[in-house]
């Protein structure tokens, strides 16, 4: 074979190659550009909401977004941003970014968690104090990186309703002697608690002291668990035993004389309510006033 015959077929077999292969990739890339040409944009929907976290003082929300990609092509989420609104008002804004692949004509499940403070919450909105709940609007935009389109932002909104828990209030009703003596007294402490909330709370442990004038009169650990009903009010009674051999002379004074007492009440209380997700908690008490002795 001549050096005219190889070099001819050294030309011959790559543009053979290529003729071969051409309509392979004509056809591949074609399906591609097609594929480019009917992309869709992903739809969104919530899947649920979940109460992850529930006291007296915040609630954390947990919403699942559904995305579902209906391309054949995967696509890109570079991220979100939220507007949580309370009162047709917003109050908790945010955004974050967060790269993640959604298959073709896959599914993915992104969660997006908010936390609300009710300190914050009723400093916002004076009149949801008065409210045992209140309605609430999520809108939602996720952000994708998608093929032609480039970055797309598609919204998605949801509606629900929060509850607003409250303290349990707790007071000095009335302070009553029942027994003086001359070397002491007995008297009872009736504590009024208060249910502002349209669930039970049950008062599980009730740590005290109660101070008249500066002296500790009674102090000690109640274990013994209250349930105040819906809206509901209880008494808590407190026997009070005075021994003035070793009080001295100041506390028989202040039970016959007819001024009205200073007092501190001061302790914690230990709390969990009815609503399964929510958590036990223990609040610190703090009260002080004038009382009234009752005869």
């Amino acid at each position: 074979m001549t050096a005219m015959n190889i070099s001819r077929l050294q030309i011959i077999k790559p543009v053979f190659l290529l003729i071969k292969t051409l309509p392979i990739f004509l056809f591949f890339h074609c399906d591609t550009v097609q594929q480019l040409a009917k992309i869709q944009k992903p739809t969104l929907s919530v899947e649920r909401v979940k109460i992850t976290s529930l006291n007296f003082e915040s609630i954390g929300l947990t919403f699942d977004l559904k995305v579902f990609n209906p391309n054949k092509l995967a696509v890109t989420l570079a991220g979100f941003d939220y507007d949580f609104l309370l009162n047709n008002a917003s109050f908790l804004k945010g955004s974050r970014d967060t790269v993640q692949t959604i298959k073709a004509k896959g599914e993915s499940i992104l969660q997006i968690p908010i936390r609300l403070g009710f300190r914050d919450l009723y400093r916002t909105f004076q009149e949801l104090k008065a409210q045992d709940s209140t309605a609430y609007k999520l809108n939602c935009g996720l952000s994708f990186n998608l093929p032609i389109l480039g970055k797309t932002r598609i919204p998605v909104s949801k509606t629900g309703f929060l509850p607003l828990p409250k303290l349990l209030k707790i007071k000095v009703q009335s302070l009553k002697l029942n027994k003086l003596g001359f070397t002491g007294a007995d008297l009872l402490l009736n504590l009024q608690l208060d249910n502002p909330n349209a669930f039970r709370v049950f008062l599980n442990k009730l740590n005290y002291n109660f101070t008249v004038d500066g002296q500790s009169w009674v102090s000690g650990l109640l274990n013994q668990q209250q349930e105040v009903g819906a809206k509901g009010k209880n008494i808590l009674s407190i026997p009070i035993s005075l021994n003035f051999l070793k009080m001295g002379k100041t506390a028989l004074q202040l039970l016959q004389g007819n001024k009205s007492l200073d007092y501190k009440l001061g302790g914690d209380m230990n709390l969990r309510t009815s609503l399964p997700m929510f958590d036990e908690v223990n609040i610190p008490v703090q009260k002080s006033g004038k009382i009234n002795l009752q005869h």
